[in-house]
């Protein structure tokens, strides 16, 4: 099956600049899938979307929506986009803004109008309609973004941080909309966030991209396996066996440190040493209260990865 993108070697530089926005990125993502892009401000990440959504060439390289130019208007006619910033009239209100969308995507008014109504009430702008679009809030004008894009069920949609500015319940919207159009149209997601904690929720693939460069491209639960570190926090019976729990897990092969009522143990294959050491404990009198596994975050490998990257950035530029 073709991939629903695939990008090879894609360089992008901005006239003036001397660096690669993009500095030869090659993956494919597959149909159906959704892909996060993590990484730093300047890392390229609205640059990488705008190419891959046609709204500039690369500079050299490839990008291919399902096969064919993005820049193709057949093909655009299959991508929802919402970018950082908003393209409004904002003199207008919030219905003319969504007929004129619809106009420039070809689609009649009539025939979308309930589908529109359906989003508009789900993303809670029924009331705003009449409004003029200045007046929304940014978190509203963000939901109406996300509601332009879905004119249509888009067979691919990009979305470049299409949380900032939205509380809690406008991003719980956005999740829950996402699911309904991945489960039901097998609609393929690609979707940058600073919000590392939703990527690591809903994304099956992350893409982390740092100085142009893609780092990684892996599942979460692959990134964090790979490069984060799992612990131990053991609560013990009595506070004064917090010293012979470390003692005792030393000799199991991991590091402990006993804090106020608390021992946190850590070392390789923690979670497989676990049942060895309680039965040790048990042994030898000492008890336990409680015992929680704590894994590494995908937060904690994003700031490793991003920090390694530019320590070997450092490194080359010394030699």
């Amino acid at each position: 099956m073709t991939p629903a993108v695939t990008v090879v070697d894609a360089v992008k530089r901005y006239r003036d600049s001397d660096h690669n926005a993009v500095d030869g990125i090659t993956f494919d993502i597959q149909t159906g899938q959704v892909v996060g892009i993590l990484g730093p401000n300047g890392a390229g990440k609205s640059t990488l979307i705008k190419l891959i959504c046609g709204v500039m060439p690369p500079t050299s390289g490839a990008v291919a929506i399902f096969g064919a130019d993005p820049a193709d208007y057949r093909i655009r006619r299959d991508l929802g986009a919402v970018h950082q910033t908003t393209s409004f009239d904002m003199m207008l209100p919030v219905l003319d803004n969504l007929r004129i969308a619809a106009a420039f995507r070809g689609l009649r008014w009539q025939s979308v109008r309930s589908h529109v109504d359906s989003l508009l009430a789900a993303f809670n702008l029924v009331s705003c309609v009449d409004q003029l679009v200045f007046t929304l809030s940014g978190g509203q004008q963000r939901r109406l973004q996300v509601v332009r894009a879905l004119l249509r069920v888009p067979r691919l949609l990009l979305l470049d941080e299409p949380s900032a500015g939205m509380d809690v319940a406008g991003r719980r919207l956005v999740w829950q909309l996402l699911d309904e159009i991945t489960a039901g149209y097998g609609t393929t997601v690609l979707w940058t966030s600073h919000n590392i904690d939703e990527l690591e929720r809903k994304c099956e693939q992350v893409l982390v991209i740092n100085r142009g460069r893609l780092v990684e491209y892996a599942s979460p639960t692959e990134l964090v396996d790979r490069f984060g570190q799992s612990h131990l926090a053991i609560r013990p019976a009595l506070a004064d066996h917090g010293p012979r729990i470390v003692e005792f897990a030393a000799c199991a092969g991991l590091h402990g440190e006993a804090g106020t009522g608390v021992v946190r143990l850590s070392g390789p294959d923690v979670a497989d040493r676990l049942p060895g050491l309680l039965a040790t404990l048990w042994e030898h009198g000492v008890g336990v209260v409680s015992v929680e596994v704590r894994r590494t975050s995908l937060e904690d490998v994003f700031m490793k990865l991003t920090a390694e990257e530019a320590d070997r950035e450092e490194v080359g530029s010394v030699a």
